[in-house]
Formats: C-alpha cells, structure tokens, sequence
C-alpha cells in the first residue's frame, strides 16, 4: 500500500525548497561580497600604480612645472589600460615638497561612487568609494 500524500514524516518532496531558502541568502552575500570586494580591490589597486607610475614618470621633469606635466600627461595616456577606471573619475593633484627632503608629490583621488558594483554596500560592507592615494618621488636626483 502506498504512503498517503500529506502523510506527516513521510513526505520530503518540499525539504530541499526549505532547505535552499534557508542558505540561498547567505549563498548571495557571500557571492556579492565576493564581486564587490573584488571590483574595490581591483580599483585601489589601479589607483595606487597608477599615482606610482605618474610620479615615476614625473622624474625627467627639470622644475616643478614640467614634472606635473609629465606627470598629467602620464595618467591622461594610461589610465585606459587600467581595466577598473574610468578617466572622468580621476582627479590628478601635485605638489612640491619642501626641505628636509625637496621631493614632489603625486596625488589621485577616484570617486566610483556612482559604480553599479558599489550598490552592493547595501547588501554588503564594502570599503569606502573615494579613494585617495599618493606616491613621492624625490626632486633633482640628489
């Protein structure tokens, strides 16, 4: 004979749906989490090289002028190979340093707040969207 359909303990045709329900969202924030740090990781990241590189470059400069040049004209033709920035985000400062250390600055800051990975926050605790980093180089070889 066979097992009456709503039987209570025999039937386990639903358990796996309860069982998902269950995991699915923590499944999704881990997932999300994952695309999210990563997506912020990659842009800190570009920031970064990208503020390294310009300041890098800036060295040939002979005064403070041409090295900012340089330094602009570096970003403005590199950032495209950057897979995580976009160039109407960034913003480019410079600064000259003084003694002990005459040395020159490079500062970038990079706002992906508008990003549609940065939605994410509501979902999950994400780093913060303005990122902001600098690199030094020192002035005149010396």
């Amino acid at each position: 004979m066979r097992n009456p359909p709503f039987a209570i303990g025999t039937n386990q045709s639903a358990s796996t749906a309860v069982e998902f329900a269950f995991v699915a969202p923590l499944l999704l924030m881990l997932l999300f989490g994952i695309i999210g740090y990563g997506h912020a990781f990659g842009v800190y990241h570009g920031v970064q090289q990208l503020a390294a590189e310009a300041a890098r470059a800036s060295v040939a400069g002979l005064d403070d002028a041409e090295r900012e040049r340089l330094a602009r004209d570096f970003i403005t033709q590199s950032v495209g190979s950057y897979a995580f920035l976009e160039p109407n985000k960034l913003t480019v400062r410079t600064s000259a340093l003084g003694a002990p250390s005459p040395s020159f600055e490079v500062t970038v800051l990079y706002d992906y707040s508008d990003s549609i990975f940065n939605r994410l926050s509501s979902i999950v605790a994400l780093p913060m969207p303005i990122v902001e980093r600098r690199a030094v180089v020192q002035r005149g070889g010396y």
